[in-house]
C-alpha cells in the first residue's frame, strides 16, 4: 500500500488493528512455524469471504479480522479435539 501511495503509511493505522496483531502474537504457541502461517493466509481467505457474506448485516466498512480468525481458530481446534486425523494445532 505505501507504494501504491507513494509514501510510507504505516499499517497499524489505516489497515491492520492493534486487537488483530495481538490476538496472532497470542495463538502463536499453538502453531509449529509452517501451520502458523497456513493458519495465517487461511484465516486472512475466511475474513475476507465471511465479510463478503456478512456484508448485510455488517454495517462498518473495517473487517473484523480477529474475530473471524478467532472463528476461524475456534472449528480448527474443534476439528483437533474431536477428530484425530491431520492434527493442525499442537493441542493434544
Amino acid at each position: 500500500m505505501s507504494l501504491k501511495n507513494k509514501s510510507f503509511l504505516n499499517p497499524f493505522q489505516n489497515y491492520f488493528g492493534l486487537g488483530d496483531l495481538l490476538f496472532y502474537i497470542a495463538i502463536t504457541p499453538l502453531f509449529v512455524l509452517y501451520n502458523y502461517v497456513l493458519f495465517f493466509i487461511t484465516s486472512l481467505l475466511f475474513a475476507i469471504v465471511m465479510q463478503f457474506v456478512l456484508r448485510k448485516w455488517i454495517k462498518k466498512d473495517a473487517v473484523p479480522l480477529a474475530g473471524l480468525s478467532a472463528l476461524l481458530l475456534l472449528f480448527i481446534i474443534t476439528k483437533d479435539i474431536f477428530f484425530s486425523f491431520q492434527k493442525i494445532t499442537l493441542i493434544r
